[in-house]
């Protein structure tokens, strides 16, 4: 039987905090509501997926600049942190360098345009109510930090990701990124759920850099 099943596998996160360094596993309870996790382009918890991978990646310094992207289905100007779904039977590290790749072109320590993993983040567990399903939805986030080579720009692979730009914004900024989500999706129905939920993630990586100093020792 895998050992890759939940949302968060505590072998897996012990693993990654020997190897990386401590890192912090906060949990978030929220209520949500269609279309967010039934709806087109907002199926987070289904396709066998277990959770997310987030990259934040940076060509030298993250206080300076780090990636974020858009997608062509998104409501306008919602820029956020590149993120990828976890497989059941996948490791966190496996997808990590798959998402990379398939968003990128970039791969970890060879190729190219070579980027290395800098520093494990930390994990956000969601227990996440529906209503009109009435049931609760589990997940996670797992983020990273990944250099990548100065002048690196990149280029999708896999057209089904459906990327309609990039952008850099600093991580003093990613406060700001959180608040920009949330009032873009606020008077939208369709992404109001999901503009809550993709901010959490944004708050989260802010403090662990700027007020932690994770990834920057």
């Amino acid at each position: 039987m895998s050992s890759y099943l939940l949302s968060v596998e505590e072998h897996e996160l012990a693993a990654l905090r020997a190897r990386f360094g401590p890192a912090p596993h906060e949990q978030v309870t929220m209520t949500v509501d269609s279309p967010f996790l039934d709806g087109d382009g907002q199926l987070l918890t289904t396709r066998n997926r277990r959770a997310e991978i987030c990259y934040i990646l940076h060509r030298g310094d993250p206080r300076e600049a780090v990636l974020l992207h858009r997608k062509t289905y998104y409501p306008a100007n919602a820029w956020r942190l590149p993120t990828g779904g976890i497989e059941r039977g996948e490791s966190v590290l496996d997808t990590l360098g798959r998402e990379i790749e398939e968003e990128t072109s970039f791969q970890i320590e060879k190729g190219p345009n070579p980027v290395r993993i800098e520093a494990f983040l930390g994990v956000l567990s969601y227990e996440m109510f529906h209503q009109t399903e009435q049931r609760i939805h589990t997940f996670a986030t797992w983020h990273f930090l990944v250099s990548a080579l100065p002048n690196a720009q990149p280029v999708a692979l896999d057209l089904d990701e459906h990327l309609d730009g990039w952008g850099w914004r600093s991580i003093a900024q990613m406060g700001q990124v959180a608040d920009e989500l949330e009032q873009i999706t606020a008077e939208d129905n369709r992404w109001h759920h999901w503009g809550r939920y993709r901010a959490l993630s944004h708050r989260f990586v802010r403090k662990g850099i700027v007020d932690w100093g994770l990834g920057t020792g």
